[in-house]
C-alpha cells in the first residue's frame, strides 16, 4: 500500500502521479488498469486526459455500489480502525490521525496476511524479508537526542516528546514535542513504551483558571532548550525565574499579578496541547 494525506482532493492527481512512476520503477512493470469509485476527484477532466495520454485503462464503480470496489473498500476499513485502534489505545487526541494512519499502513506492509499465504506485502513486493527491530509503540514517550548550535555544555541531552511513527526514506523516528509544537526527526532516540504523555494537563490547568478569572496562567512555552520546565517564585521580584541558573531566562510579569504567584507556583505545567496544523505538516 501507498498513502499520501491530502490537504484538498485536488491534489489527488498530483500524488497519483507520483505513486504510479514510483510504483512502475520498483517493480519494473507498467500500469494498465485503474479501478476506482466515482469521487470527483477521479472523473476530473485533467484526471481523464492523463490516463488516455498513459494508456491506462479506467474502471469506475456504479453510483452507490462501493461493493464493486471490494477490496480497496475493506482495505480502507482496515486502515481506519488500526488507525483508531492506535489513537485510543495510549490516548493520542484524534488530530494526530494523519500520523495514526500513516503509521498503521507501515504496519500493515510489513505484516503477514493470508492472502500471500503468511508473507508480508514487503517480501512479495522486494523479494525480501522486512527488518521490524526498529519497531516501536506508538504514541509512547520518547527522548529525542537534543542537537544544534544552540546546546551548550549543561543543557539537557534529550527533551521528552511523543512517538508519531518512521519518516519515510529516512532511518529516523517522527518524535513530535508538544511543549514547543515542533516535529524532530531523529536517530537516536530512548523509548518508554509504557508511558503515555498527559495531554490533559494544559487543558485541566486552562479550565481552572477559567473558573476563576482573575488569576493568570504561564507556561513554559517559550523558554529556550536545556531550560529546567520548574520555575520558582522570588517573592521579592516581579519576575517568575527558572531555576536552571539562566539570569536571562526569566518571564516578566505585571504588578498586578504580585499576589498570584503563589497559585502560579502550584499550577505551573509543562504540557501544552499542540495547534491543529497536523496535516500541512504531514503534507510537507
Amino acid at each position: 500500500m501507498w498513502l499520501e494525506l491530502l490537504a484538498t482532493k485536488d491534489e489527488a492527481l498530483v500524488y497519483f502521479k507520483t505513486i504510479k512512476t514510483a510504483a512502475e520503477v520498483e517493480s519494473g512493470r507498467r500500469l494498465k488498469v485503474f479501478r476506482t469509485d466515482r469521487g470527483g476527484e477521479f472523473l476530473s477532466n485533467a484526471f481523464s486526459e492523463f490516463c488516455k495520454e498513459h494508456g491506462i485503462k479506467r474502471n469506475t464503480t456504479t453510483p452507490y455500489t462501493p461493493q464493486q470496489n471490494r477490496v480497496v473498500e475493506r482495505r480502507n476499513q482496515t486502515v481506519v480502525e488500526m488507525a483508531r485502534c492506535l489513537l485510543k489505545s495510549i490516548g493520542v487526541p484524534g488530530k494526530f490521525w494523519g500520523e495514526a494512519v500513516r503509521t498503521a499502513v507501515y504496519l500493515l506492509n510489513r505484516s503477514p496476511t493470508k492472502s500471500l499465504h503468511g508473507k508480508t506485502p514487503f517480501e512479495v513486493w522486494f523479494g525480501r524479508k522486512p527488518n521490524v527491530r526498529h519497531l516501536r509503540t506508538f504514541g509512547c514517550t520518547a527522548f529525542a537526542k537534543t542537537t544544534g548550535p544552540g546546546v551548550n555544555k549543561l543543557a539537557d541531552r534529550s527533551l521528552p516528546g511523543v512517538f508519531l511513527g518512521y519518516e519515510p526514506g529516512m532511518k529516523g523516528y517522527r518524535v513530535f514535542n508538544p511543549v514547543n509544537k515542533k516535529l524532530v526527526l531523529s536517530r537516536d532516540v530512548i523509548f518508554d513504551e509504557k508511558r503515555r504523555w498527559n495531554w490533559e494537563e494544559k487543558a485541566a490547568a486552562e479550565h481552572n483558571a477559567q473558573l476563576d478569572p482573575q488569576f493568570t496562567v504561564v507556561y513554559s512555552d517559550d523558554l529556550p532548550a536545556g531550560t529546567v520546565h520548574n520555575p520558582t517564585i522570588d517573592p521579592d521580584s516581579e519576575n517568575v525565574q527558572s531555576d536552571s541558573g539562566g539570569g536571562g531566562n526569566c518571564r516578566q510579569m505585571g504588578s498586578k499579578n504580585r499576589h498570584n504567584q503563589a497559585w502560579l507556583q502550584q499550577f505551573h505545567r509543562r504540557g501544552v496541547l499542540p495547534a491543529h496544523h497536523l496535516i500541512l505538516l504531514s503534507a510537507r
